[in-house]
């Protein structure tokens, strides 16, 4: 009886599947790789608050305080509206819009904090000095927070943050101004520029929101609009220094207006 063997593959043959298992290794990194960048790619646009810069649109608002009384009112008023437009910036941007912008953050920020806000305005609306105080006023607000955006025409390199208090320079309205400005500097600007008594021109007197308004009151320069800097910080991290002036204010009232 005679037996046969299975003839072995001939090396033609061997490079044939080895070259096909090459190809399918090829493959499979290539399918691996190209999944790992998706990962990497959503992982990076994970959103956790906190006082560094962020790379978005959008953060996660997590309040590190909260208001220890539900009877805290806080008038936001964000500067310019309607035909006063407030300074252009080097970009084409108004700060009227810019001021609502941040305002309407601060204002979902506080809320969030367990403080009642009142605003000046909600849109793109025409608002005199005076109402805008006598708004504060008959809310009996805690506090008048005024957010502008500063300019110069001659100087592009100016540049910074700034908040103006009433010529008396009390210790109530230095303690918010100087929180509100530690609370933007953790996320991120350009330049610190102090807390600011008085007028531009004259320490001794009061732009009109501080001087009528009943209450403590101050004036948020949030960087210049004739910087690049400035400008390209502001569009980055609004939301951030929103919530940075929230935690600011909500520990400011915590500790002056107790109820």
């Amino acid at each position: 009886m005679s037996t046969t063997g299975k003839k072995r593959p001939t090396v033609k043959q061997l490079q044939v599947v080895v070259r096909r298992l090459w190809i399918a290794c090829i493959c499979l990194f290539v399918i691996c790789a190209s999944l790992l960048a998706v990962v990497i790619k959503n992982r990076s646009n994970i959103k956790l608050f906190g006082p560094d810069k962020k790379s978005s649109n959008t953060v996660e608002d997590v309040p590190a305080v909260t208001a220890d009384s539900s009877d805290y009112v806080v008038c936001l008023d964000p500067g310019h509206g309607g035909r006063f437009t407030g300074t252009q910036g080097l970009d084409g941007t108004y700060e009227k819009d810019d001021t609502l912008k941040i305002a309407l953050e601060v204002k979902k920020a506080l809320e969030n904090r367990g403080v009642k806000v009142v605003m000046t305005r909600t849109d793109d609306s025409d608002i005199e000095l005076d109402e805008r105080a006598a708004i504060a006023n008959d809310a009996n607000a805690d506090l008048f927070l005024s957010l502008h955006r500063n300019y110069t025409a001659g100087d592009k390199s100016a540049k910074g943050f700034e908040v103006w208090i009433h010529s008396t320079n009390s210790d109530t309205s230095r303690a918010i101004a100087s929180a509100i400005l530690e609370g933007l500097d953790k996320v991120g600007i350009s330049e610190d520029r102090g807390v600011k008594v008085g007028t531009q021109g004259d320490s001794e007197h009061n732009y009109a929101v501080i001087r009528d308004t009943n209450m403590t009151s101050v004036i948020a320069e949030l960087g210049f609009m004739s910087n690049q800097e400035d400008l390209d910080l502001f569009n980055e991290h609004h939301e951030e220094y929103a919530i940075a002036i929230a935690e600011a204010v909500v520990d400011w009232l915590n500790t002056y207006c107790k109820k």
